[in-house]
């Protein structure tokens, strides 16, 4: 496969994030250089964290017997706010079940900072080490990290507060408002900030903030928040609380909250994304049945014996770079803070070298990288012979050093998130195989799975069809056709000139793996199941071009290969979410000519998350929790745009305005 600059991009390039630096007043408060200011009263910053923003949002009484709250915050930095907030959660037995923290941050400490500065917080010893173990790379978009089981989750933004903001798909039941004063850092307090804070707003959302400035104050009583001067903490007399109360109607309301009577959801596909939407379920307290056609978990291309976990990188950023990042640091998050897998899947990454066609590629590589000023941990540029060190073995050029990236046994990932899926309070899920799905029929409030000869397999209120290209035989995708790409792997003995890590470009070259070493993957349109000649000679001619004098001494009657199905959508994008009413929208058509996704009719309570193409291992954790965050009325864990991007109706919109649906 190969990883080159297109795809479809909407919106600007992500702008590049500049690390905060460690730095302190002459007090020893901490003290950010750029902006002029502490990042907390010199009195203590956990206590204002207490006194500002838990009590100024009448917490921890407003979350009391909620299934899920929401605070919104504009500035993590040292992230005493959200760890105070943690503390109060941690202790209040009529808590809310789930405590959703969502901090916008344009210059976020690297975590061997944030780790010197927590040490000076004692009381948070425990919580700052979970919190720098999890912390992300300071790269652009929306990094979301578990604690608590899940029950606690923060989700990082990192980006210019006005255009996240406006990006985010959330209702937010409080506000903590500590970006640096409003003299220091205008742009955080702008009326522009303020009307974003306000569409995330549900009726009655609280706010607090340490500030009384009066551009403040007329900001946020534009936005719709009614405000009101409280006692200040420390050498600060006042400070301002208040809550959203617009004098008008509201016409895009955020997201409704959810109840749910019945938790339970059937899943069609026991392959990554169904293994990885059974464990995000059951991480929320839901019943999960998985139903598979086949007699074994990951049965289709899921069950194929490696695959490569490394992101998208292009010199334009595309919405496919964007998500597949996304998607490749969730994951990443998810083995190393929560290790859901088990341990035999969370050994060290072995890193992925991206090597460059020509001198030429290499340059532009080098250019693209340079551009987005991407950390170490996450991108480096290597010539060859320094990627030829890594590797253990000549390599045709120099590239990009992916430290992160691994391959995986998807069969061992699906296997482990559906060990995972049963360690949560409800009933492990139920696996059913040789189960194969005839049709979907909805009754009353509850989809029914049929087999062929018309009997009831299993009923939930909830569906999600993660079954790959199957999902169009059982619900009306048009106009959004989905293809089956042939992929073959070949797998020969392994060889001194194996490599340590993974080699990628025009195809890819694992290291040894069960002494094999695997090579691919081919690109078919075919539906041959059997591994043959012209595909292994393909994949040897790719990974010849990547590692000169690999297949030298390889005997061509001892190769071996697996073929496997890829399910791919017209743009190469998921699809992911709830499923259009094809029967309802072509009805009303014609109030549908300007239509957005939010505009198009769903079916209740069905989703999927299929055509993951040959990116199932970085796309499908993300997918789930997407899924998962939608069926509960959560903050979604990427931004609106790339929600967008992998919305199932995103093909029907585009007909809809032509007026061809």
């Amino acid at each position: 496969m190969t990883h080159v600059a297109g795809g479809t991009h909407i919106g600007p390039v992500p702008i590049v994030i500049r690390p905060a630096t460690l730095a302190f007043d002459p007090s020893g408060t901490p003290f950010s250089e750029k902006f002029g200011d502490v990042y907390h009263s010199a009195e203590s910053g956990p206590d204002q964290a207490r006194h500002v923003f838990l009590h100024g949002n009448d917490l921890p009484a407003r979350w009391a017997g909620r299934r899920v709250f929401t605070i919104v915050e504009t500035g993590f930095g040292l992230g005493l706010n959200f760890m105070a907030t943690c503390a109060a959660w941690r202790a209040d037995p009529a808590r809310c079940k789930r405590l959703h923290f969502l901090s916008v941050e344009r210059h976020p400490f690297v975590r061997e900072d944030l780790a010197a500065l927590h040490s000076r917080y004692p009381e948070f010893n425990n919580p700052s080490a979970e919190i720098c173990a999890a912390w992300p790379p300071a790269i652009a978009g929306v990094h979301r990290l578990h604690f608590d089981g899940g029950r606690i989750t923060l989700t990082l933004v990192f980006a210019d507060a006005v255009e996240a903001l406006r990006d985010l798909r959330l209702g937010a039941d409080a506000f903590y408002l500590d970006g640096f004063a409003p003299d220091r850092n205008p742009e955080m307090w702008s009326p522009a900030v303020m009307a974003a804070l306000a569409r995330l707003a549900r009726p009655g959302a609280t706010l607090a903030t340490y500030t009384t400035a009066r551009s403040v104050r007329d900001a946020l009583a534009a936005a719709g928040f009614a405000v009101e001067k409280s006692v200040g903490f420390g050498r600060k007399r006042e400070m301002l609380t208040g809550h959203f109360a617009p004098r008008w109607p509201i016409r895009h309301p955020p997201p409704l909250r959810i109840e749910r009577p019945e938790r339970n959801a059937l899943i069609v596909g026991a392959g990554l994304a169904g293994a990885a939407i059974a464990e995000r379920l059951a991480s929320r307290g839901w019943q999960v049945d998985v139903l598979d056609r086949n007699g074994a978990v990951a049965g289709g291309a899921s069950g194929l014996s490696s695959g490569v976990l490394q992101p998208h990188l292009s010199r334009d950023d595309c919405i496919l770079s964007r998500f597949t990042r996304a998607g490749f640091l969730y994951e990443h998050s998810r083995r190393q803070s929560i290790n859901v897998y088990g341990a035999t899947l969370t050994r060290p990454p072995c890193g992925v070298l991206q090597i460059a066609d020509d001198s030429s590629h290499e340059v532009r590589m080098a250019a693209d990288l340079a551009a987005f000023a991407y950390p170490a941990e996450y991108a480096q540029l290597l010539s060859r012979d320094a990627a030829s060190s890594r590797a253990g073995s000549p390599v045709r050029a120099g590239g990009w050093w992916i430290p992160m990236g691994d391959w995986a046994r998807p069969a061992a990932v699906v296997r482990a998130q559906l060990a995972a899926a049963a360690l949560g309070e409800t009933p492990a899920p139920r696996i059913m195989l040789h189960r194969e799905v005839a049709s979907l029929r909805r009754l009353g409030e509850r989809w029914c799975a049929i087999d062929a000869s018309g009997v009831e397999i299993a009923s939930a209120p909830v569906v999600v069809l993660a079954n790959a290209c199957d999902a169009a035989r059982l619900v009306d995708f048009a106009p959004a056709p989905l293809q089956r790409v042939r992929g073959q792997l070949t797998l020969f003995p392994a060889s001194p000139a194996a490599p340590r890590t993974v080699l990628c470009g025009r195809g890819y070259v694992l290291p040894e793996i069960d002494g094999n070493i695997v090579i691919g993957a081919s690109y078919d349109l075919d539906d041959a199941m059997q591994p043959d000649d012209a595909g292994h000679a393909a994949n040897l001619h790719r990974a010849e071009r990547l590692l000169p004098g690999i297949s030298v001494h390889v005997d061509m009657m001892s190769l071996r290969g697996e073929v496997g199905m890829r399910c791919v959508a017209r743009d190469r994008m998921p699809l992911v979410g709830p499923i259009v009413d094809m029967a309802r929208a072509r009805q009303i058509a014609e109030s549908l000519s300007g239509a957005h996704a939010s505009d198009m009719p769903r079916l209740p309570g069905l989703y999927c998350a299929i055509a993951f193409a040959s990116r199932g291992l970085a796309w499908t954790a993300l997918a789930a929790e997407c899924i998962a965050s939608q069926l509960e009325g959560e903050p979604l864990p990427i931004e609106a745009t790339l929600a967008d991007a992998i919305d199932p109706a995103r093909f029907a919109v585009k007909r809809a305005r032509r007026g061809t649906l």
